[in-house]
């Protein structure tokens, strides 16, 4: 046989299942469009040259291997239903005297063209919109962009190679499946029916166990560095609950239905429940992977977007002054009210007369265990007891009482067993403060809020700042225990710092005067100074904000980009779903029209039938977003400083958009499958 004929067989192949080939051509296209446009801005010379521009490259790298990865699954997927929706067909040719090399020349044509067509036309779009992204990206990073065209040849090159891997390997997978097959199989396999599989109520319960623990894990989390311990765990827990309900639940549900009299013995539930028991264990598995999807698209979204829309908070809570001088020292011989001196006045000299709000103070930093009013320090104790620390380490920064009256401009008093506490976190509710090992105790008066404002990037625990009368005494003593305990253990377990801030705002400058102030106050006092300190940097909100949304505003891209590729594959998922059962059902309904189902009812069964199981996963998704709530609250505060608020109205948001986007899938899907079994169709068959 000539080529031609086999390439007139792949091509009308492909044309009368045109309902088939269209969503996935379509899919693939997306793919290499978005995988090409993530690798080219990655390489392209403006994120280059960008203020953070390294790691906007790294994360959109991290991006193009996400997707690879995806890709390859899901068109795996797809690939093996295609196949198992032609095996009747190629089962007619190997009974026609075609033998499987034949047969073997059909599938190596239509998946060449479907590679062809993918890779064209998906990096023809990506060409198109790279610019249109470019412009998005770095505005979200708070850059200019020109309007300059470029195309990345290494990214051309490297989205061949990884999508024509890809569906190379679709390849092999689909030779190896009709080489192993039989030609009476392919002709039987739609035909193949399945037992009605029991309903396995053991399994559900399982089902339902696990996800309330992992539930429960979600809203017992009190910590962020407690939730990094079990988020794998707790992720991997809720994708198994999800199979174990949806697969083993769904069944269930189908007999509790059918017991239910009143709602089974209805024409448009009893055809739709008989229907989908025969089925569900497969259907179960498909509506899982949607509602993970959905899952990964929500979180993904909310959490991005959140990150993105509260950056501003969030660099202010780190860095809540233009300017922020930072000087550390080996002890507290030279953190003194002299060197505080000398540096404040070489960083101030800097900002000639422009500066406001000024700030300094020494400082000494720790931390450790709080228990009912004592921090421990004690770094092998610590140690020992993991679940402790994720639930009670304190970083702990004490200032002197002299310092906080200077800053605040009052005349407070202190008796030598007495401090005032604040707290980052709800206020320190014990009566007293001491720390382990050391005999000064001072009695607790709690402060509401802080004269100053004090950064919050030392830590991502709760920061105590505590004010005592005799700050070298009191420090020294810690400093002494803190080093006695390092000189019994083989390495140094515990740290204290003595470090001094100097911290002002500035009237009259713009982002790019802030970041050359800032690096002319290091300088100064570097150069200028006679202090002996370790080091010294100095900080400007404009540079830090700058990075902070150049960093975020790739992720929140990111999180956009891959939730179209998500979305686009629960819907392929959804619609292949709705195809697969529309043909196994069309015979059902030929049936039952000859014995008197009207197209009405047929069209309520339907609608039955697709809303019985088509809005679980979207609930179930919508379920396991709400719980996660705080588990996702917490770890974004590990990231960067999370608005509750803000967490909150991005995830109504990003789920009022996909249930949007649910419902018109719904509706394509069903009125798809309602043509597949419908009396019209079936005559044209």
């Amino acid at each position: 046989m000539k080529l031609g004929f086999y390439l007139r067989l792949a091509i009308d192949g492909m044309r009368k299942n045109s309902r088939l080939y269209v969503p996935y051509l379509l899919t693939c296209s997306g793919m290499v469009t978005i995988f090409y446009i993530l690798g080219g801005l990655s390489h392209t010379q403006v994120i280059n040259t960008m203020r953070g521009g390294d790691t906007i490259a790294m994360v959109l790298m991290l991006g193009c291997i996400v997707l690879a990865v995806f890709s390859a699954i899901f068109l795996f997927y797809a690939n093996s239903f295609l196949v198992r929706r032609r095996n009747k067909e190629f089962g007619l040719y190997n009974i026609l005297g075609m033998n499987k090399v034949n047969i073997s020349r059909i599938l190596v044509i239509e998946t060449t063209l479907t590679a062809l067509v993918s890779l064209i036309v998906g990096l023809a779009v990506g060409l198109l919109l790279s610019k249109l992204a470019e412009l998005i990206l770095v505005r979200m990073a708070g850059e200019i962009s020109g309007y300059s065209f470029w195309i990345d040849p290494s990214s051309l090159i490297a989205t061949v190679i990884v999508f024509g891997m890809i569906f190379a390997l679709l390849l092999l997978v689909s030779l190896a499946r009709i080489s192993l097959s039989k030609p009476l199989d392919l002709l039987r396999s739609e035909a193949t029916g399945e037992k009605p599989p029991k309903a396995n109520f053991l399994f559900a319960l399982a089902g339902l166990l696990i996800l309330g623990a992992a539930y429960y894990m979600a809203l017992s989390i009190e910590t962020p560095l407690a939730a990094i311990g079990v988020f794998f765990t707790a992720v991997l827990m809720v994708i198994i609950a999800t199979y174990l309900l949806f697969v083993a639940g769904s069944v269930a549900l189908c007999r509790l239905l059918q017991k239910n009299k009143k709602y089974y013995y209805r024409p448009e539930h009893f055809v739709s429940v008989s229907s989908m028991v025969f089925r569900m264990k497969r259907n179960g598995a498909g509506l899982a992977s949607i509602c993970v999807l959905a899952t990964m698209v929500l979180v993904m979204l909310s959490s991005t977007s959140c990150l993105y829309f509260g950056g501003e908070g969030h660099i202010r809570g780190n860095y809540p002054y233009d300017i922020m001088l930072r000087v550390h020292y080996a002890d507290a011989s030279e953190c003194n009210d002299r060197s505080l001196s000398e540096i404040s006045a070489a960083a101030l000299k800097e900002a000639e007369g422009r500066e406001k709000n000024v700030v300094s103070y020494s400082i000494y930093l720790t931390d450790g265990l709080l228990t009912d009013g004592v921090i421990d320090v004690n770094g092998v104790d610590r140690k020992k007891n993991a679940e402790l620390v994720l639930n009670n380490v304190r970083s702990v920064g004490i200032i002197s009482l002299a310092d906080y009256n200077r800053i605040a401009g009052t005349n407070e008093t202190l008796s030598e067993n007495e401090a005032l506490v604040w707290s980052s976190d709800k206020p320190y509710s014990a009566k007293t403060i001491a720390f382990d090992g050391c005999e000064t105790v001072k009695n607790v008066r709690t402060v509401k809020k802080l004269p100053f404002k004090i950064s919050t990037r030392q830590t991502i625990v709760t920061l105590l700042v505590v004010v005592v009368p005799d700050w070298e005494e009191f420090t020294g003593e810690i400093t002494r225990y803190i080093d006695k305990l390092n000189d019994d253990t083989e390495h140094s377990l515990i740290d204290g710092t003595y470090e001094q801030y100097v911290c002002f705002d500035l009237s009259g400058t713009d982002e790019n005067s802030q970041i050359e102030m800032a690096r002319r106050v290091e300088q100064s006092v570097a150069s200028t100074t006679s202090v002996g300190f370790l080091w010294r940097a100095a900080d400007s909100f404009a540079e830090n904000k700058s990075e902070f949304f150049g960093m975020y505003g790739a992720l929140f891209f990111l999180g956009i980009a891959l939730s179209i590729v998500f979305i686009a594959a629960a819907a392929l998922i959804i619609y292949y779903k709705q195809l697969s059962e529309g043909y196994e059902d069309q015979g059902r309904f030929c049936i039952m029209q000859k014995v008197g189902m009207t197209g009405r009812e047929i069209k309520k069964t339907v609608e039955s039938q697709v809303l019985t199981v088509f809005f679980a996963p979207l609930i179930l998704a919508g379920l396991h977003l709400a719980f996660a709530f705080p588990f996702v609250n917490k770890m974004l505060n590990i990231i960067a400083s999370s608005d509750p608020v803000l967490l909150t109205v991005t995830n109504l948001s990003c789920f009022l958009l996909f249930s949007l986007f649910y419902i018109f899938v719904y509706r394509q899907t069903a009125r798809a499958y309602y043509n597949i079994v419908s009396d019209m169709d079936v005559n044209r068959q």
